[in-house]
Order: C-alpha cells, then structure tokens, then sequence
C-alpha cells in the first residue's frame, strides 16, 4: 500500500511533503495531514479499505452536493477509487469540540450557526438514491443495543417488548418529510471556520453514511451528542429556533427530537460495546453513561410514556460502568 499511496500523491503533486498522522474516527479509514513547506499548503489524506468504494464514492458524491448548496464540504484534489486514496482541502484543527472547550462562551453562538445550517439542508432538494430512514428502519437500527446486553440475559423479550411501541411513535411523530441527514453530524465533525461567511463557517467532515430521513435527526446527532454536554437549556432554545425556521409545531417537533434521541442513542450504546469488544476500541465505553443519560431524559417526556418501561429496562440490563450516575 505505501508504494501506491506514494505513486498517488506524486501524480497529484503532493510527493515532496511531510506527513503526519491524523486521529481517525470509528471506521477503518485512516487519515494523515501532508503539509508542503514550499508554496506553505497543506492537505488531508483519506486511505479507505479496498472493500469500502461505495463509502468512498458516497463521499465523493455527497461532498459535491454539499458544495453546491453553499455549505463547506472538503475540495477533492484528487481521488483514486480502487485505491482508497483521496486528497481533499485541510480545514485545519478548529473542531467544534476544542473551539468550545477553551472559549465556552461561543457554544451557544456556534451550535446556533450549526442548527441554522441543518435547517438550510432541510430547505434544499435532497440528492437521489440515498436509503432512506423510515419508522421500520430507525426502530431496527436499535439492534446492535440488544448485543451489548449482560451475559445472561435474554435479549428476546426486551426487544419484543421495545419494538412494536417504538415502531408506532415514530410512525406518529414523523410527518413524512425526507430531507437529507449525514446521520454523524456532532462536534468533532464540525470544524469552525470563521473566516468564512454563512453557512460556510462550519466545515463538514465524515458525511459519506449520509441517507435521507426526518427533520431533527442530524439537529439531536448534534445536541445529545456522546462526547460531551450541551446545556439543556441551549438544546431547548435550537429546538425552538429550527421548529419556527420550518414552521413545525414547536411540542410536536420537541417530542420528535425527544423520541429520535432515543433510538439514535439506543443504537449509539450497541455500536459503542461493539467498537470495545470487536474492534479494539475500548475507549469508547467512557461515553456510555453520558449517552444512557440523553435516553433516560428524552424518554422521560410525557408523549413517550408507552416507551418508557421498554427502553428503561433495557438500560437496566446493560453493564455500563457508571451507569448508576446517570439513573435519575
């Protein structure tokens, strides 16, 4: 492989520079920062496994239609398929996540201008040929929790008990509507860009799982993320904000976004045990009380009372560390 990423970046005319690595994310994909001394540029380096074309295609894809609407997606320099190998525009190390974490005073205004740009892709035509997230499929998402049970538990009856009411919530609080969702938008997806005007100030990474689905899946992706803590009262206000901008019922929409917490973070919790068990990652488990946490709010909403036994006991039969901090 190294002979072939060499000879890639020689024809794209990224031979002479250094390389270092970059911290990846979830997938096999690996990441290195090239920076060229000599006409002071630098350039991120996608390598994806050969089995993962139709990833890399997707990226490619959706990145073009990002563009197109005004929003800041990576320029493709060059991109080889067979290979893996994509060079792409550097939006250099500003993640949302670290920008907040030193100046907590621009959260809010930055997860504003985050929410304003979901609520711009909500406003556009969406590209065709993506999957699609329906109630049918966001309640089977959930499967991979079912896996991270404790030994010895019989994951039958939790998911029977689960499944039909979960099924018919969604299919009661979602309208129809299909927008386009990158189903992985948080903070460490989003680099912050203020030189740039709009839209453009947020740099979007890791969009190539990208489907359409409803309005506010990306919106909670963001306020109940697994990483790190958003004020509830800052997640209340973004709700409002894009519910208006769309003009949605303000109650209806918060009970969406309450019941999409749920099943997203459901999953999150089952993908979480698997990236420990299965793929070696087991720093992942550190957000999995954080993550109970979004679902034991979220389900706690009234609307939601017929879920809530199911999803609770679920929780109640999951070995998370420290999961007792975040039971009430």
């Amino acid at each position: 492989m190294t002979g072939a990423v060499e000879r890639f970046l020689s024809q794209a005319g990224w031979g002479a520079v250094e390389r270092a690595p970059l911290a990846g994310d979830a997938s096999a994909r690996r990441y290195e920062r090239l920076t060229d001394q000599a006409r002071g540029q630098s350039a991120v380096l996608m390598i994806a496994p050969p089995g993962d074309r139709a990833s890399f295609e997707a990226f490619l894809s959706i990145a073009r239609h990002l563009r197109s609407i005004g929003l800041s997606a990576p320029q493709i320099w060059a991109a080889e398929a067979d290979q893996g190998l994509m060079l792409m525009e550097d939006f250099g190390d500003a993640l949302v996540s670290r920008w907040v974490e030193a100046a907590p005073d621009d959260l809010e205004p930055i997860y504003t201008a985050a929410t304003d740009l979901l609520t711009h892709l909500a406003a556009q035509a969406h590209p065709r040929g993506l999957d699609t997230l329906n109630a049918t499929r966001l309640t089977e998402m959930t499967a991979p929790v079912f896996d991270a049970l404790a030994d010895g538990v019989d994951a039958a009856p939790l998911r029977d008990a689960l499944w039909p009411p979960l099924t018919a919530a969604l299919r009661d609080h979602l309208d129809g509507r299909l927008v386009l969702v990158l189903r992985d938008l948080h903070a460490e997806n989003l680099v912050w860009l203020p030189e740039r005007a709009g839209h453009g100030r947020l740099g979007l990474l890791d969009f190539q799982d990208a489907v359409t689905g409803p309005v506010g899946y990306d919106l909670i992706s963001l306020l109940d993320d697994a990483r790190r803590d958003v004020p509830e009262a800052v997640k209340a206000r973004l709700i409002a904000r894009q519910a208006a901008e769309l003009s949605l019922d303000k109650d209806q929409f918060a009970v969406r976004c309450a019941l999409l917490s749920v099943q997203r973070n459901l999953r999150i919790l089952g993908i979480f045990d698997w990236l420990a068990r299965e793929a070696g990652k087991p720093e992942y488990l550190k957000h999995q009380p954080r993550v109970a946490g979004h679902i034991r709010r979220a389900v706690a909403h009234p609307a939601l009372a017929e879920l809530a036994g199911p999803v609770v006991a679920i929780l109640d039969h999951l070995p998370i560390e420290g999961a007792e901090a975040v039971a009430s």
